[in-house]
């Protein structure tokens, strides 16, 4: 399948999992309240915690491994046979020190009844084998399969979901529908590969199981870990402002991650082919497309953070504007951070590199969650997490140097991208004179938005992938 087709079903399962979050989180936001909203939130996250312990390096090794042998049946049995026992395995372990941690640690006894629910998703997303899907570039399946699950459970929030003292049935109805697709995958895998004990070999996968694992369990202390200190040192509600901000970053995100989650795949099987030409070519388009779409986002996220926030949350959640203009660079800096790790550095098996620059990121965020957080609650945990991505990109960045020669005309196209980006933030600045009401001023923006973002590209910054998608367009108008 072409990587235009699997972007497209990996767009719209991003898509449809963001339109659901828009639909229910201004719902549950203002029926469960920025306390309640936040405990479960520390709750998710502490589950969370512990799935990385379990996964360690499945998701990258997986979809690594699968991709290199989908052709070959045997093979690709013998991979699935070796990874899934190995995922079980530490999920097991995982499992219990978890269930002791939750029934006899005094510090988690006021989420306890969270906690215990949250068991069942560390549970079945072993059983989830995403990374099998992807390996095979099966994204139809993943997108139908995801959006059938997700309506279900957004009707199930709206029916039972009516108020503050409901956030334990919201948080079984989110477990659940991890079970669901947990199901679901594993009905639907059977087709393409059956659990053999007679073909698992853990030696092949060992090293990088736990280096990529500890690349995320590292990741993790400026990212899931966050979210845990802060609840302990500043309580739920700080949490539940950090949340609601990062969740507006984490929606537009997404639309990227699905972007390079797709071209994995496709960038290990060009670099296995030494075919060097095409692999730069890919990452070139890669960041022309980051910095196109990141710019005017993080001129109208940071500039109408106030009505962003407003629209979603409602009241009694302002303390969480500071920290989504914080975050909001976010998008540059974890982008560039995307493309140089999982389209350079993964592909061409450089896990040590990816290994040290969560060491640093890791340490960074430790030493800056301890100096910020108890001092500046959700806005230190927003300034932790870019200082440390901001330090693992630039990371990245010096380490990739000589592995691919991508740089021609990349320099001056971000520097367009970025001056055509004002427009954007000073729309907002003067639509908000004009209108006092979020959803005006939204719509006004996004308006403005779509007309600058087409002239702009089209005729300042003279960009060709707009051009091209303009012209594809019209021909199929025709």
């Amino acid at each position: 399948m072409s990587v235009r087709k699997n972007f497209s079903y990996n767009a719209l399962l991003t898509l449809s999992t963001y339109i659901v979050m828009l639909i229910t989180y201004p719902y549950v936001s203002r029926v469960l309240g920025v306390e309640r909203l936040g405990a479960v939130n520390f709750a998710d996250s502490a589950v969370n915690y512990f799935l990385l312990f379990a996964a360690m390096g499945i998701q990258v090794l997986g979809v690594r491994e699968v991709a290199a042998c989908r052709g070959d049946r045997d093979r690709l049995q013998a991979v699935y046979s070796s990874l899934m026992s190995l995922y079980l395995l530490c999920t097991g372990i995982v499992l219990v020190v978890y269930c002791l941690l939750v029934a006899y640690l005094p510090a988690l006894s006021g989420h306890r009844e969270l906690l215990w629910i949250g068991a069942g998703k560390l549970f079945f997303t072993a059983f989830l084998v995403e990374w099998l899907f992807r390996g095979l570039e099966d994204f139809r399946y993943i997108a139908w399969r995801s959006l059938l699950v997700k309506l279900l459970y957004l009707v199930a929030v709206f029916l039972w979901i009516k108020s503050p003292q409901d956030d334990v049935l919201y948080f079984a109805l989110t477990v659940g529908s991890v079970a669901l697709n947990a199901l679901l995958n594993g009905v639907y895998a059977r087709r393409f590969v059956r659990f053999c004990w007679r073909k698992v070999a853990w030696k092949p996968y060992l090293k990088s199981y736990f280096s990529l694992g500890a690349y995320h369990l590292l990741t993790s202390m400026y990212t899931t870990f966050n979210v845990l200190y802060l609840g302990f040192v500043k309580g739920d509600v700080e949490v539940g402002y950090y949340t609601t901000a990062l969740k507006i970053y984490t929606l537009i995100m997404g639309f990227y991650t699905a972007y390079t989650t797709v071209l994995l795949p496709r960038m290990s099987a060009l670099f296995a082919e030494g075919d060097q030409a095409r692999f730069a070519d890919w990452i070139r388009r890669s960041l022309k497309t980051l910095f196109t779409v990141c710019f005017p986002l993080m001129a109208l996220g940071m500039a109408g953070a106030p009505y962003w926030i407003a629209i979603l949350s409602g009241p009694g959640y302002e303390g969480a504007v500071v920290p989504m203009q914080v975050i909001f660079p976010l998008l540059l800096v974890v982008g560039l951070a995307q493309i140089l790790s999982v389209q350079v550095l993964m592909p061409q098996k450089k896990d040590r590199a990816i290994l040290y620059a969560s060491i640093l990121g890791c340490v960074s965020g430790i030493l800056l969650n301890y100096s910020l957080v108890g001092h500046y609650g959700a806005v230190g945990t927003a300034v932790v997490l870019v200082s440390a991505e901001l330090l693992v990109t630039l990371f990245y960045a010096w380490r990739v140097r000589g592995l691919v020669d991508c740089h021609a005309g990349v320099g001056i196209f971000f520097c367009k991208q970025a001056l055509c980006a004002i427009p954007y933030a000073l729309a907002v600045l003067l639509f908000s004179q004009w209108w006092e009401q979020p959803w005006w001023i939204f719509t006004a923006s996004a308006v403005f938005a779509v007309i600058w973002f087409w002239i702009s590209n089209r005729w300042v910054v003279r960009n060709e992938l707009i051009i091209d998608l303009t012209y594809e367009f019209a021909s199929k108008r025709k």
